[in-house]
């Protein structure tokens, strides 16, 4: 289940007096996004991400793993998502970075990156790292706060998607419903990531703005803005609008999620289909 619904979850289903709730609940998500990022060669993933999420009170444990079909080996996994790191070839990534063969681009972005033709690999399968996740429901009236640290546990071979490394994080998620039917938002998530052995990665701050409202009985809808700092030392810091569109209703939730890319860190698209079923 990705960042975005786990936060439209808290949006758009306040539980107020939720001190003795409990719940077992089946979370998962079907993602496609593509783009060239950073690259010249277009890399075109498919996630499937299934998990479990259990509350007790006003906490929340959820646990999720993402299985990758992907044509490059270009992305690499974290607990935020997928990012560009070149994978097996990070080590010319870092070296454009910081200057050993980049050129600055239009825009102040770095021109793409021609990586070897080893890195189109064509749909490879492959299971990448879990990643748990602790909420604390603060408040769950008319403004809901929600803190929560996270990590990314390193099962994943650096060759296959992951870093080898661990990656640890803290996320924030603020919500104020207006009137019976409008809602504000505000997300935020700190991540250290694991470094790979040729490419290091920085820590980042990252944010997702947005408004909407319920339409009609059980539909809700929502647009958004997220940003953030650059995981890559030389190279843009991710930026996407999108929107959101959730069916809500016992005993499970569904969402549509479409995302368009402003920056080559991110991809020119993203579209999700996430749903939530309680079991318990």
């Amino acid at each position: 289940m990705n960042a975005r619904w786990a936060s439209l979850l808290v949006t758009l289903v306040p539980l107020p007096g939720t001190t003795g709730a409990q719940g077992l609940a089946y979370e998962g998500g079907l993602s496609l996004a593509t783009g060239e990022y950073i690259f010249t060669a277009r890399t075109t993933s498919w996630t499937l991400s299934s998990g479990l999420s259990v509350r007790a009170g006003r906490f929340t444990v959820r646990a999720t793993a993402p299985l990758f079909v992907q044509n490059t080996t270009l992305l690499t996994g974290s607990g935020a998502g997928i990012m560009p790191s070149g994978g097996p070839s990070s080590g010319m990534v870092q070296d454009s970075g910081t200057g050993g063969g980049g050129m600055m681009g239009s825009g102040g972005g770095r021109r793409r990156i021609t990586m070897p033709a080893s890195a189109v690999t064509g749909y490879r399968v492959v299971m990448g790292d879990p990643v748990l996740h602790l909420a604390w429901n603060i408040l769950d009236d008319a403004t809901a706060l929600t803190a929560g640290v996270a990590t990314k546990f390193p099962l994943t071979d650096t060759t296959a998607f992951g870093t080898g490394a661990w990656d640890v994080g803290g996320t924030v998620a603020f919500t104020r419903h207006i009137g019976t039917a409008g809602f504000v938002g505000l997300d935020a998530a700190y991540w250290h990531f694991g470094d790979l052995p040729e490419l290091d990665f920085r820590d980042v701050v990252l944010g997702t703005a947005s408004a909407g409202r319920s339409v009609g009985t059980g539909w809700a809808a929502s647009l958004f803005v997220s940003g953030g700092t650059a995981a890559l030392r030389g190279y843009d810091a991710p930026a996407s609008v999108g929107f959101t569109v959730a069916r809500l209703g016992a005993p499970g939730l569904w969402g549509f999620t479409g995302a368009i890319g402003l920056s080559r860190t991110v991809p020119d698209v993203a579209l999700s289909l996430s749903w939530r079923v309680r079991r318990r």
